[in-house]
């Protein structure tokens, strides 16, 4: 399955970003919270449909579904059915709760991204501790009297506005950055077809488009996961960039294998090394064993965080604050 892909819809190119986009944001700005009521049918319907474009337009099922694919589009979709709910959520406590769904949804993300400390560190201080803050400041410190502050909204139109506009231009950047996952497979397999040729015009046809080709080559520098393999590698698009305009059939096929050489280490380096053993084990150990002081420092923090609130709402109103 490939991310921002450019097959699996009618819209091509940037422009296949808008429908979902439009979509939700116009379920956020139909859920917000405002005094005169609230088109939460409307809202949700445009919600759902916009996760729906945005699985069509984003992901491509190449026939096999992969369990870390399956739990990428869950944990995905669920977080941002959380964020959404988070932020159109008038009652504060419920939003705290939201914050806590997509939380832990993103915390099922980074095993999938082979982060496990990060997920730990996530669950312990989100989860376990500023959200459980966030709930006893909302329990304790309790306004006397009737506030509709959490029951509208300022300029939603605006606020929807401007933050779908900020996240089009994030997914941009990653689309522009982070193309389909198999170019290079694919240019790897052009360039082995094109070796075999026996003339050199046979061999650029086999590699199609020149100006296409050393766009697909320079394109795949962005994420060469090494510095001396991402040198040679420009190296070798440049010397192929100067042979593809002479008609020497014996030093184009050298430079293409140069080319096929450098591709096949860049694959060999882009494989995910799986994770050791006892990792969350190991983080444990040093957590309660190094690193104890600054656990327990942190513990001491939140509680005098609680006994603040705590003392905040026990004051009598009208009593003078020394």
């Amino acid at each position: 399955m490939a991310l921002f892909s450019e097959t699996s819809t009618l819209i091509t190119g940037p422009w296949r970003l808008v429908p979902p986009l439009v979509l939700a944001a116009a379920a956020v700005y139909l859920l917000l919270p405002r005094p005169r009521g609230r088109s939460v049918l409307w809202g949700a319907v445009c919600g759902v449909s916009a996760l729906i474009l945005a699985g069509f337009v984003c992901f491509r099922s190449d026939g096999a579904v992969f369990p870390e694919s399956f739990l990428f589009c869950a944990f995905s979709a669920l977080a941002v059915t959380g964020g959404a709910i988070m932020i159109t959520q008038p009652n504060p406590a419920r939003a705290a709760i939201c914050f806590a769904l997509v939380v832990m949804n993103v915390c099922g993300l980074f095993p999938l991204q082979a982060a496990p400390f990060l997920m730990a560190a996530a669950i312990m201080i989100y989860a376990g501790a500023i959200i459980v803050t966030f709930l006893f400041v909302l329990m304790l410190a309790q306004p006397t009297g009737f506030s509709d502050a959490d029951d509208r909204s300022r300029e939603p139109f605006l606020a929807a506005f401007a933050g779908f506009t900020l996240l089009g231009a994030l997914l941009l950047l990653l689309d522009y950055s982070y193309p389909p996952a198999k170019p290079l497979a694919d240019l790897l397999d052009r360039v082995d077809i094109a070796r075999n040729r026996d003339t050199s015009q046979g061999i650029r046809e086999a590699l199609g488009n020149r100006k296409v080709l050393l766009d697909d080559l320079r394109r795949e520098y962005r994420q060469v996961p090494s510095k001396v393999v991402g040198e040679k590698w420009g190296a070798a698009v440049d010397n192929l960039e100067f042979e593809l305009d002479r008609t020497d059939t014996a030093s184009l096929r050298e430079h293409l294998a140069e080319l096929a050489a450098v591709g096949r280490a860049i694959q060999k380096a882009k494989v995910a090394k799986p994770m050791p053993a006892q990792n969350v084990a190991a983080l444990g150990r040093l957590l309660y064993s190094d690193y104890i002081l600054a656990v327990e420092l942190g513990g001491a923090l939140l509680l005098i965080a609680t006994i603040g609130a705590i003392a905040i709402a026990g004051r009598k109103p009208g009593r003078a604050v020394a």
